[in-house]
């Protein structure tokens, strides 16, 4: 059956079951995001406990 490109249906259901496991879903994945806000929505003590989380230091 050389050069013969159709799928038989034990391919087809095959690949079917292989899916999942070559592209899952986007909805399965987990995340710890947090929605964004303006940095004027956020306080001083909040800008500076994220700057310090981030190993940023405040300029002189």
């Amino acid at each position: 059956m050389q050069g013969d490109e159709s799928i038989t249906d034990r391919q087809f259901d095959a690949a079917k079951v292989a899916a999942p496991y070559m592209h899952p879903k986007l909805s399965g994945l987990a995340t710890d995001a947090l929605p964004r806000r303006s940095a004027d929505a956020f306080t001083d003590e909040e800008l500076a406990a994220l700057a310090q989380e981030n190993g940023v230091h405040p300029q002189a």
